[in-house]
């Protein structure tokens, strides 16, 4: 028994050393796979002596290099190189610890001082200003709309695309909040004027600015398209602010209704001529409307509901319907001459005193045709001291025009006149310093300013 124990243990202990070897070869085995599913090789990264970190492939590098040198010369408007002490060396390193690309490319950036990480603000791709606190830039944008806002407003928007993003920008970049406002407030367009000249009409002053009618009429709604006179200064360019705000206002206001006219033939009157028999009354009514406004000026008004308050009562109105003779008055006032007016009503200095001119002087060419304003009979046609040679026509409304200092005469007293017919030459006699038609109006008998009764057209 003794000899059979003495076998058994000696029998394990040449068992146990191939073990021991086979548990180890197997921790081995175990480690270098817990090893590769954790760490992997890679490429550490020094800048400037700096651990940067590590990456997986060395190109990843080069390509952030490349990448952030592009966008740096893209930011600050020139070529842009890196400078800095780099090395690259072989590693393992855990898959969790390697750095992106991104993070990459925003090291790099951060470390080029031109460069500051912020919030842009920018409108219609164009970068204005930038600010650390996004609500800043915001509130900029807020004060600019609530200009334009009030209790009525329904919507509004920028005209432009305006954007506030978050990134790398120059650092120099306007970053003064009362700056960046006056930028985007400031107009990027003046007003122009424009002073009408001898020949112009509405029509051609749109077509030569490039504008349509309406666009011109709209900017000078004090201007009477019919009675446009030389001198006169129209707006033909709105000033136009460089960020532009569009909102839409609901709104509810009384709209008067005009008194529907009813037209009944009178054979006592010419043709063209008309008088009221009986004036009818407005009526009122209540609008609802989205109005759309572009920086506070209307562009576009939409009725949605209209409610009549009060209805209009009927005018009736007499229209004449025998053929006008061609000498019968029309109440519109043509200019008697083309020239440049050298003197108007009100006082004035000449002939070594102060005195009180009475119409306009309009310098024309010796000889040239004066011609009747309107429609009417010569009541007188002569020589009268201070006027010189001198026609007078009264028109069927009781109503004169007066033509003076003339070189000769070219009709009678009696005689009827059509409007735009010559009666005299321009001339400088009477009390006149140079070839010139004086022309005057009165009503009975009292002188009025021809401004206010001569047509547009010239």
């Amino acid at each position: 028994m003794k000899n059979k124990l003495i076998l058994l243990i000696s029998y394990n202990s040449k068992m146990k050393k191939p073990l021991i070897i086979f548990v180890l070869i197997c921790a081995v085995i175990i480690s270098t796979l817990i090893i590769r599913s954790i760490y992997v090789p890679a490429y550490a990264i020094k800048i400037n002596g700096q651990n940067i970190g590590a990456v997986a492939d060395a190109s990843i590098f080069e390509q952030a290099v490349d990448s952030v040198e592009a966008k740096a010369a893209e930011i600050l408007g020139k070529e842009y190189k890196l400078e800095s002490n780099a090395a690259i060396s072989k590693t393992l390193a855990a898959k969790e610890q390697l750095i992106s690309s991104t993070e990459l490319n925003d090291y790099l950036l951060e470390q080029i001082n031109e460069i500051k990480k912020s919030f842009i603000l920018t409108v219609d791709g164009v970068a204005i200003g930038m600010s650390e606190d996004k609500s800043s830039l915001q509130g900029i944008l807020d004060k600019i709309i609530s200009q334009y806002t009030n209790e009525n407003t329904t919507s509004y928007q920028f005209e432009q695309d305006v954007y506030i993003t978050y990134d790398y920008t120059d650092a120099t970049m306007q970053s003064d909040q009362e700056a960046i406002y006056k930028i985007l407030t400031d107009n990027k367009e003046e007003a122009a004027l424009y002073t009408v000249v001898e020949g112009d009409t509405f029509s051609e002053i749109a077509k030569n600015n490039g504008m349509k009618l309406n666009e011109l009429m709209a900017l000078n709604p004090q201007v009477s398209i019919d009675r446009l006179m030389i001198g006169d200064v129209l707006n033909i360019k709105s000033a136009i602010p460089f960020l532009s705000v569009e909102t839409s206002d609901s709104i509810t206001y009384v709209e008067e209704i005009e008194s529907p006219i009813k037209y009944v033939d009178d054979a006592s009157m010419y043709v063209g001529n008309s008088k009221t028999i009986t004036e009818g009354s407005k009526g009122t009514s209540q609008v609802n409307a989205d109005v759309t406004y572009l920086n506070g000026k209307e562009i576009e008004r939409k009725v949605t509901k209209s409610t009549v308050i009060k209805e209009p009562t009927e005018t009736v109105v007499a229209k004449g319907t025998t053929p006008r003779p061609k000498t019968a008055s029309y109440g519109e006032y043509i200019w008697p001459v083309y020239g440049t007016v050298t003197s108007s009503v009100g006082s004035r200095y000449i002939f070594g005193r102060t005195s009180y001119h009475k119409g306009l002087d309009i310098a024309a060419p010796y000889g040239t045709n004066v011609k009747a304003s309107d429609g009417g009979r010569v009541t007188f046609a002569g020589w009268d001291d201070s006027y010189g040679k001198l026609v007078i026509i009264t028109h069927d409304d009781g109503t004169q025009t007066y033509y003076g200092h003339n070189s000769s005469l070219q009709v009678s007293k009696g005689e009827k006149v059509y409007r735009g017919q010559t009666i005299a030459k321009v001339g400088s006699t009477g009390q006149s310093t140079g070839n010139h038609s004086h022309f005057e109006v009165r009503e009975n008998g009292s002188v009025r300013n021809p401004y206010n009764y001569l047509y547009a057209s010239r």
